[in-house]
């Protein structure tokens, strides 16, 4: 089990306040910090907390769900991302490098934050990378520790203006996945 009080907490809304429900839940582990950005304008704003992060260990969630901290904390390995997932998202990704995101509880090193660079090296921060860099993450730091444990959505999953409920997801998802992929492959010309 990783000790909380060694992990930086990232959260960001573009609510006013960040939602109470949650944060009283977080309250209880323990956290070494607890960063909060409010009236985000974008999801990748969330690096910007992580590059402030003091810990070399990022706990992050989205705003609208209560997730499984603690048993995530349990089942903790070292070095790669670590992240909770319902069980019809689990079977959806099981044959992907990538995952849908960051969002239902994840735990991961600072350090591979620096992967991230090779995306950047070649297609810029553009719209693809700011609107998937969690989907681009994850591709680029396969395998993952993916756990099937319980998560409470709350009412603000469902609003229109999420991601997943957005008419160009799955265009940008499709995306994201073949320049990783093509990413990977330049790589692996370039080590011959």
């Amino acid at each position: 089990m990783i000790d909380l009080s060694k992990v930086s907490c990232c959260l960001i809304t573009k609510d006013p306040i960040y939602p109470q429900i949650i944060m009283l839940d977080l309250l209880t582990y323990g956290f070494g910090e607890i960063i909060i950005l409010t009236h985000s304008d974008s999801p990748f704003r969330k690096h910007e907390l992580f590059a402030k992060a003091k810990f070399d260990i990022i706990y992050y969630q989205d705003d609208d769900a209560l997730c499984p901290v603690k048993q995530l904390a349990e089942l903790y390995e070292p070095d790669i991302i670590n992240l909770a997932m319902k069980q019809g998202h689990f079977d959806a990704h099981r044959d992907n490098r990538a995952t849908m995101g960051l969002g239902w509880g994840t735990l991961f090193p600072k350090s591979i934050l620096k992967s991230l660079k090779m995306y950047t090296d070649i297609y810029g921060e553009d719209a693809v990378f700011k609107r998937e860099t969690e989907r681009i993450l994850t591709y680029l730091n396969y395998p993952q520790n993916r756990l099937v444990l319980p998560i409470t959505d709350l009412p603000s999953a469902y609003e229109s203006d999420r991601l997943w409920r957005q008419a160009e997801h799955q265009e940008y998802k499709s995306l994201a996945e073949d320049l990783c992929k093509n990413i990977l492959m330049k790589n692996e010309r370039n080590q011959k």
